[in-house]
């Protein structure tokens, strides 16, 4: 039987006990609602954690663990992890950092990483074994319609179902009784100041003055929360990890592939342990099933209670066959990062 993939599911409540949650807001859209119902303010789902968001919780709670190779960067003050990097390994910020004096895309390293593919994959293993599981595109190299294209091997997502939407209503309460109906001000040099009539001013109750209301739909009532999701090792067969003379060694690849599905089945476990997703929206697992699946359906029940210690194993056998992670890379910003990125503080 072949496994093809490693399946998730876990059932959801929150730590209050509450039906009423507060999913993800999406800009221009707010809650991403399926079958929204506005005569009946209900809705069959909503999306309360999406596959991109759960990659990022993923990354962080794998780099806790210190046990992953970390590619920084210095800019100005502030040190930036690729765990934190939108794009991973293709990130803007990283092309536009310097390593030893180098453009990271010159660089031994950098043009080893970039120039990976599935057929050759090693690079990424090496030095950014989470870009192979979570995915990146080299969109920004100068060239986004033929840069390389790593496609996510790990998807997990959260959504509510069974969906009432509530309205979030607000009262802000002046202590000062400042009414509405009164002479335009605006904010000058820092301070309230009143303005003359005609001029160029507003009521005190847009400068945060004054009795202001506000309503919203926001928060939603679910009857029941699922977490699903899946490791592909079908997409992780298809990478390869052929030794410094470009030899493709079938146990090297194995024990690569092996070693990345323990990572990411590690990161999965880490954040369901930790489902803090933002105020309002605090969860617990109440039930959690892993299973392998095999090409002909067939499912069979997954052990996972020792998977940090299975995991620094797999590591440890990978690096056996030569493939160990790499000591950390730092990389310091160039000129013109730096000066857009001082820009942007002040």
């Amino acid at each position: 039987m072949t496994p093809v993939a490693i399946s998730v599911k876990a059932n959801l409540e929150s730590v209050t006990g509450s039906k009423h949650i507060y999913p993800a807001t999406f800009a221009n859209v707010g809650h991403n609602l399926v079958g929204q119902d506005h005569k009946t303010h209900t809705a069959k789902a909503v999306q309360i954690d999406s596959v991109g968001s759960f990659a990022n919780r993923i990354e962080q709670a794998l780099a806790a663990l210190n046990t992953l190779p970390e590619i920084t960067t210095q800019v100005g003050d502030r040190q930036l992890s690729i765990h934190e990097l939108p794009h991973r390994a293709y990130d803007a910020i990283l092309r536009d950092s310097l390593l030893d004096g180098q453009p990271w895309r010159s660089s031994a390293i950098g043009k080893a990483v970039l120039d990976s593919t599935p057929r050759n994959a090693t690079a990424l293993y090496t030095y950014a074994p989470l870009t192979l599981l979570l995915g990146g595109w080299d969109s920004h190299g100068g060239d986004a319609g033929r840069g390389a294209k790593i496609a996510r091997a790990v998807a997990c997502e959260i959504w509510g179902y069974e969906v009432v939407t509530a309205r979030h209503l607000t009262q802000r309460i002046d202590p000062l009784s400042i009414t509405r109906d009164t002479e335009p001000h605006a904010i000058v040099d820092g301070i309230l100041t009143q303005v003359a009539e005609g001029g160029n001013g507003v009521r005190p109750s847009e400068l945060g003055h004054g009795d202001v209301p506000g309503e919203a739909v926001k928060g939603v009532f679910v009857e029941r929360i699922e977490l699903t999701g899946a490791i592909s090792l079908a997409r992780l067969n298809r990478y390869h990890f052929p030794d410094a003379n470009g030899v493709i060694h079938e146990a090297r690849d194995a024990a690569a592939r092996q070693a990345l599905a323990h990572i990411a089945l590690v990161g999965i476990l880490a954040v369901m342990d930790n489902l803090d997703l933002r105020s309002g929206c605090e969860l617990v697992t109440t039930s959690r099933e892993f299973l392998t699946v095999n090409a002909d359906g067939s499912r069979t029940p997954l052990e996972v209670s020792q998977a940090q210690e299975e995991m620094h194993s797999a590591i440890s056998t990978a690096a056996d066959h030569g493939l160990v992670f790499s000591s950390p890379v730092r990389l310091v910003a160039g000129d013109a990062l730096a000066r857009l990125a001082q820009r942007g503080l002040v």
